[in-house]
């Protein structure tokens, strides 16, 4: 398998996170969306990074569908429930951290067009604050993907927006000082 990213793309972070995870062999090819690489298009029409092209050439993108994958092939794999209610939450909290980073990033891109005010800009900083209110009070002692993703999630604020203080969430913090260091989170952090 080979994961077409960006280093610093958090949707990537997490995927490369569950197969360091999952021990899953992985190969990684830094790509540069932006510049609509070939082989990239080849495997998302969208050209959107992650996408996940398999040994027989298939290829899967967008981070929920990868990791989906990801999970299906370690079925003893305990970082996320595969079934019941358990499951459902799961998936919903990675929604929750799909839309922190999805509001960061569109906060990104509005600032590289000059955008820093205004209705929509405010509705983003909103979406980040609500998500990590609801983030701080799903997460749980152990070690799953909710959260692996939600430190991922806290490490990119850091990255792009460190005035955003997720820190004041003490249980977000708490989570970050516990897992920070954890290999396959140290390994992905961008630089």
């Amino acid at each position: 398998m080979k994961l077409l990213g960006s280093a610093t793309s958090p949707y990537v972070r997490k995927l490369r996170v569950i197969a360091l995870e999952l021990d899953l062999p992985l190969d990684y090819a830094e790509t540069a969306a932006l510049e609509d690489p070939a082989a990239l298009l080849a495997a998302n029409p969208l050209g959107k990074v992650p996408a996940l092209i398999l040994g027989d050439g298939t290829a899967l993108f967008d981070s929920p569908v990868i990791a989906a994958y990801l999970f299906s092939l370690a079925p003893a794999q305990t970082l996320m429930a595969t079934n019941g209610m358990a499951h459902w939450a799961a998936l919903t909290d990675e929604a929750v951290v799909d839309g922190i980073l999805d509001a960061a990033i569109v906060l990104r891109f509005n600032l590289g067009q000059g955008v820093t005010s205004g209705m929509w800009v405010d509705r983003q900083y909103r979406a980040i604050d609500r998500g990590l209110e609801a983030l701080a009070a799903r997460i749980c002692d152990g070690v799953g993907y909710t959260e692996l993703a939600t430190v991922i999630a806290c490490d990119y604020l850091d990255l792009r927006w460190p005035d955003i203080d997720w820190r004041a969430h003490a249980v977000l913090k708490l989570l970050h000082e516990r897992l920070a260091t954890r290999p396959s989170l140290a390994a992905t952090r961008p630089g």
